[in-house]
């Protein structure tokens, strides 16, 4: 079963025993049954080898590509059509080229990369790794960060996060040179929201061949172990969810000095770590706890990719303190909250809101333009 957005999947040789379901038609259906609380997932299902085989088509392909060819064709001339030779075998090529699923046969992508198939990783880090395995020549890898709730006229939320991705990009890179010095990672090209258009942004991974570099990107993860561990110790008598949160929510206030915008307001914080944001939600709301997903995610990121390669230890002590730094780091499940549960989460811990105000916004700001200047964030133009 295949979870899509994308209607092309149905063209797609997905298998007999496979189909598509699209996020749109997913429905909650409440059982009537007054003596149970319970709800059913309900969706459309289309299991494109039998629609092919009731169409008494081959594949949904060849019809796609006359569908798409003549927009005013009916299904039956379209199916009439496929009986007859391709007019245009070039352009029929390079459409089968567009579907095909490449071959996958002999790419041990997790081993080369050290990594242990013993579990799941993020479907971003999932992306990464096997095209890198077979990445063209120039080794240009694609990365769709997922979608988050922001307000459209900021820019992304994605951006507070483009420092701790950058090390993530990094250690994957200086990975790959070791064990796959034929298809260096050069460049990510990492997909999100400008504006109201989805458009890519070019990340370089720093050359794990140049000494100045690999010494920048251990500083670079010795920086965020710090940062991290300095949230914890601060509040330490707070569960980790909380933690984790002002870590973010700092990292957020962070991306704004160093990038001389206005950062968020202490009206704005207070909400966001008690959940009480009154009759009306506020898009400066919206847009920090957008923010705020967009650090934790990139931790958890950072996480898998740590717990999953084996780690040399000479001169990879910050790797490995790292590691160890994010070894309780909750699953989203637990660190996203909706603002009702943060709302009793925050109200049981007695969280002192003055407390993580101060702390966010207690740093030199000249300190931080000059980490800003030594530690160029990746992605932080919009």
């Amino acid at each position: 079963m295949i979870l899509t957005s994308d209607s092309d999947m149905l063209v797609y040789d997905i298998g007999d025993k496979n189909a598509v379901v699209f996020f749109t038609g997913l429905e909650i259906y409440e059982d009537p049954d007054t003596t149970r609380v319970s709800s059913v997932l309900k969706a459309n299902v289309y299991p494109t080898a039998q629609i092919a085989k009731r169409l008494d088509v081959p594949s949904l392909l060849l019809l796609a590509y006359h569908c798409k060819s003549d927009p005013t064709l009916s299904l039956s001339e379209a199916r009439r059509r496929m009986l007859q030779p391709v007019q245009d075998a070039p352009l029929w090529q390079r459409f089968k080229e567009a579907y095909a699923i490449k071959d996958l046969d002999g790419i041990s992508s997790a081993q080369s990369l050290g990594i242990e198939q013993r579990s799941f990783l993020d479907p971003r880090l999932s992306e990464l790794i096997l095209q890198l395995s077979a990445a063209p020549g120039n080794g240009a890898i694609n990365i769709y960060l997922p979608f988050l709730i922001d307000d459209p006229s900021r820019a992304s939320a994605w951006y507070v996060s483009s420092f701790i991705r950058q090390i993530i990009y990094d250690l994957v890179a200086a990975r790959a040179a070791t064990m796959q010095a034929s298809l260096p990672l050069s460049t990510i090209v990492e997909f999100s929201r400008r504006g109201l258009r989805t458009v890519p942004s070019i990340v370089s991974p720093l050359p794990s061949s140049n000494p100045i570099a690999e010494q920048k990107y251990i500083r670079d993860i010795h920086t965020l172990s710090f940062r991290l561990r300095d949230a914890k110790a601060r509040f330490r008598t707070i569960s980790t969810m909380f933690q984790y949160r002002i870590f973010a929510l700092r990292e957020s206030y962070r991306w704004y000095i160093i990038n001389s915008k206005n950062p968020p307001s202490k009206k704005s914080i207070a909400p966001i770590m008690t959940g009480h944001l009154g009759s009306l939600v506020q898009w400066e709301d919206i847009h920090l706890d957008a923010q705020i997903c967009s650090v934790l995610y990139a931790l958890r990121m950072v996480k898998q990719y740590l717990g999953y390669i084996t780690v040399e230890k000479s001169g990879r002590e910050g790797i490995i303190e790292l590691q160890d730094t994010l070894e309780d780091l909750p699953p989203l499940s637990g660190l996203l909250p909706s603002f009702v549960e943060m709302k009793e989460l925050a109200e049981k811990e007695k969280i002192e809101v003055s407390q993580v105000v101060s702390y966010i916004m207690l740093f030199e700001e000249a300190e931080d333009h000059s980490e800003a200047s030594s530690n160029t964030e990746a992605i932080q133009k919009g």
